[in-house]
């Protein structure tokens, strides 16, 4: 038995997403610099190609710092989602 999946907007289609350059670049940069030790603590927010999203952290996380940071980049990323609409 198959269902079909209808969003709100219309029948669900699957995107179908090529692997983006500079967030492969980021990455590996990222995991450069974790193994030459330069940091020592990751969190992270991902955007899958279905539109769904997850988190992940790592490490040393527990300072106010991280906090402060997340806090600079929501509200970036708040920006750059409102600037679209």
């Amino acid at each position: 038995m198959s269902a079909e999946v209808v969003g709100l907007y219309g029948t669900f289609e699957p995107v179908h997403s090529e692997p983006n350059p500079k967030l492969v670049e980021e990455l590996e940069r990222l995991l450069d610099a974790a193994r030459a030790g330069e940091i020592v603590g990751l969190t992270g927010a991902y955007l899958h190609r279905e539109h769904g999203v997850s988190y992940s952290y790592a490490g040393a996380i527990g300072t106010f710092g991280v906090l402060g940071a997340l806090d600079c980049l929501r509200e970036r990323v708040r920006r750059i989602v409102m600037s679209r609409d």
